[in-house]
């Protein structure tokens, strides 16, 4: 009988490890099965908790600011609050324009597309049909707006410091978005209030 250094190290390792060759290989490849079904299912559990997270989000930051907005009491809604669902590009642009003078770029809320709310409207929110846009998502947020009307607003969500955010809310009902990416119209709305004595 020859030596063979192959069969030598593969005796080794099995006796080291209490296995036959035969036994460490299945063990191996079960190990191996094992693993890639884990990460799959953490995988698919990820992508399909992004998915659900936007709309929950959106619902999220809904309901809580609606009761804020539509209270009797004249309240900002809590800076913490807004920056942990609104993108921080977004609170910057919006809180700019409220900066000018007698702007009119922003003539409702910019949330709402409303000059005010109740509460008592609150149960008529829908907040559904979450589905890619771009690199987020766009959700359908039906609010009540009173005497069973409502108003149809798409809000466009994506994903900052790992969570969804909201970075910009347009008006569908009414086919209308306030203007706060809209560059040029920030500059005639500054020129304009510089312009005013």
């Amino acid at each position: 009988m020859s030596w063979n250094k192959d069969a030598a190290v593969s005796y080794l390792r099995s006796h080291a490890l209490g296995c036959s060759h035969s036994e460490c290989a299945k063990d191996a490849l079960m190990k191996r099965i094992l693993l890639s079904f884990v990460m799959l299912l953490v995988g698919c559990c990820s992508a399909a908790n992004q998915e659900r997270s936007a709309q929950d989000a959106t619902e999220s930051f809904y309901k809580s600011y609606l009761s804020v907005f539509g209270s009797d009491e004249t309240r900002p809604y809590p800076a913490d609050e807004l920056r942990k669902y609104v993108s921080a590009d977004t609170i910057a642009r919006i809180n700019a324009i409220q900066e000018i003078s007698e702007q009119e770029l922003i003539e409702s809320d910019y949330f709402t597309y409303t000059q005010d709310y109740s509460r008592e409207w609150i149960p008529a929110l829908r907040v559904e049909n979450a589905r890619p846009f771009l690199n987020g998502e766009a959700v359908q947020v039906i609010e009540g707006a009173g005497n069973g009307r409502s108003i149809h607003l798409e809000v466009f969500l994506r994903r900052e410091d790992d969570a969804w955010k909201i970075y910009r809310v347009r008006d569908v009902t009414n086919n209308h978005e306030h203007p706060i990416f809209d560059a040029g119209a920030i500059t005639r709305a500054k020129a304009a209030a510089e312009s005013t004595p």
